[in-house]
């Protein structure tokens, strides 16, 4: 369960919002949804990179009412007709085959927008700005994504984008940010958030030598692939790359996540510090200064 916190937001400022979440789920359309309940007609617009039949089946299940209009742009497939809505509908969803080509997406959102009454309100929601990122490099998305806002206000569009900041570094996090002047942020719920690790806590994050080495391979740096601290781990013992993956997926992660000390995402297979990694470096770096040869385990 995920609650949202706001980051930073301006009065009669741009409509647009910024939501950074921890990982691509269905929770993250509760901002969306949350704008479709209001009386005046509504037609609502998605772009997503993860296939519109759960989102449109998502859509069914938490809406009362569909909006006037429904239209889904799906990036890395091929345009169909979307039989996964009712037969009255046409060619709901658009599809842009190549993730990479900003003008199909562009005007796939424009396409639609430009169909529909100017009465009314419209929201747009964009299930992955870390797609963008991944396949442009941080300025060709972040112009993308800025050209796509000025195109949004031309058309009286509300537009909530999401980001996984933990697939980023932060340079590129705080670019993205500027471009919104509303920004929030997902946050675990009070009753499942991480708290701060105890010394025990500590002690046993740095108790076995995959973990430090993860840490020791974290420290001074910000999101880094997983494959990359799996070949530094590996460098490090008797173990092969693989094997070292597998543990590192499975239980070396999930433990230094739950500590808080790393952030993990596992849709994106990016490592990071966590929230309370400056509260394990102390006993990290006393277990390291002990590790003068390759550990077996």
């Amino acid at each position: 369960m995920q609650d949202t916190k706001l980051v930073r937001t301006c009065i009669d400022a741009d409509p647009h919002t910024l939501v950074m979440r921890r990982q691509c789920d269905a929770s993250s359309l509760d901002l969306l949804f949350d704008a479709l309940t209001v009386n005046e007609p509504t037609d609502a617009l998605a772009v997503t990179y993860e296939g519109p039949e759960e989102l449109l089946e998502t859509w069914r299940e938490r809406i009362g009412r569909r909006p006037r209009n429904v239209g889904v742009v799906s990036v890395g497939e091929q345009m169909r007709s979307a039989t996964a809505t009712t037969p009255t509908d046409r060619n709901v969803v658009r599809g842009v085959p190549d993730p990479g080509d900003a003008q199909a997406i562009r005007s796939a959102v424009t396409g639609y927008l430009d169909a529909w009454p100017a009465d009314g309100r419209t929201v747009a929601y964009f299930d992955s700005v870390t797609e963008f990122l991944d396949h442009w490099d941080a300025g060709t998305a972040v112009e993308f994504l800025r050209r796509l806002l000025r195109a949004l206000d031309a058309r009286d569009t509300v537009g909530y984008f999401c980001l996984t900041p933990a697939a980023h570094d932060r340079a590129t996090v705080r670019e993205v940010a500027s471009l919104f002047d509303t920004v929030v942020e997902c946050v675990e719920s009070a009753t499942e958030a991480v708290s701060e690790p105890s010394v025990s806590d500590c002690f046993d994050a740095v108790s076995d030598p995959r973990r430090r080495y993860v840490l020791a391979e974290l420290t001074g740096q910000e999101s880094t692939a997983l494959a990359e601290i799996a070949d530094g781990v590996a460098a490090r013992t008797s173990l092969d790359r693989q094997q070292v993956t597998a543990s590192l997926k499975h239980v070396h992660l999930p433990k230094l996540a739950d500590f808080g000390m790393v952030a993990y995402d596992r849709e994106r297979e990016r490592v990071g510090p966590g929230e309370y990694f400056e509260r394990v470096e102390p006993y990290l770096r006393k277990a390291v200064g002990g590790d003068e040869t390759p550990q077996t385990e």
